[in-house]
């Protein structure tokens, strides 16, 4: 290597280790510590709850903050579906948190009914005095807050997941016979729907928001809906 070379290596070598040894030095100063967290999205969660879980605190240097690590601590929180977290070269720190919705109750012990989203996980111990949302049942139990539902409950999450919220919430339970696997539920109307298997689910929901519509034009208010044959929807009579 000639000596003009050798220089030149050199030179930029010590660059390069010069830069980087600035860019530590100020990102470890004063001048780049975290001034501010902002955490948005917040609904049944507490900012306590997710202060708790961060890691880090204003005065900390900015370059400490390991995102990856903050978003797995936030997100084993049972009521957590997502979680992004951004920093600035400002010192502004933005922690924005979607929350599971509760979509349904299933029974976790005698009387006590557990949240649960559409996915299946579970968001709450069980309460004696849960809100208004249908109550599932005809599978396990529900485990502890940010356990799964047992895989019997696939075909019911399915439906929960397939039906638009205005007819969800019209139901007040949701049912799967352990012996067959058919489904069904009755709505606040006291009108019973029969499903019957897991097969063709968006179809048999657009048949039932249909007939519904029809039956609601005739002033009908008929006991029982079988939409299991979704092209043939029918309403018995007694």
């Amino acid at each position: 290597m000639s000596p003009t070379i050798r220089k030149s290596v050199i030179g930029l070598t010590f660059a390069v280790l010069l830069f980087v040894g600035g860019f530590v030095v100020v990102g470890y100063s004063p001048l780049l510590n975290i001034e501010k967290i902002e955490v948005y999205g917040l609904h049944h969660l507490t900012l306590g709850e997710i202060e708790e879980r961060l890691g880090f605190e204003p005065g900390d240097p900015l370059l400490s903050l390991d995102q990856s690590a903050t978003q797995r601590r936030i997100e084993a929180l049972p009521r957590v579906q997502s979680v992004s977290v951004e920093r600035s070269w400002s010192g502004v720190v933005v922690v924005d948190i979607i929350e599971h919705r509760p979509a349904a109750l299933v029974m976790s012990e005698p009387e006590q009914w557990a949240l649960i989203a559409s996915d299946g996980r579970v968001l709450s111990y069980g309460l004696m005095s849960p809100p208004d949302l249908p109550r599932i049942s005809g599978i396990r139990a529900a485990g502890v807050p940010g356990s799964y539902l047992s895989s019997d409950s696939s075909a019911l999450l399915s439906l929960l997941r397939t039906m638009p919220p205005g007819l969800l919430e019209r139901f007040t339970s949701l049912r799967r016979d352990p012996a067959t696997g058919d489904l069904s539920g009755t709505l606040n109307s006291n009108q019973e729907v029969i499903f019957g298997d897991d097969e063709q689910l968006p179809a048999k929901v657009v048949a039932l928001s249909a007939l519904l519509g029809y039956l609601e034009e005739e002033m009908r208010t008929d006991r029982v809906l079988d939409v299991s044959v979704p092209e043939r929807p029918v309403v018995p009579t007694s």
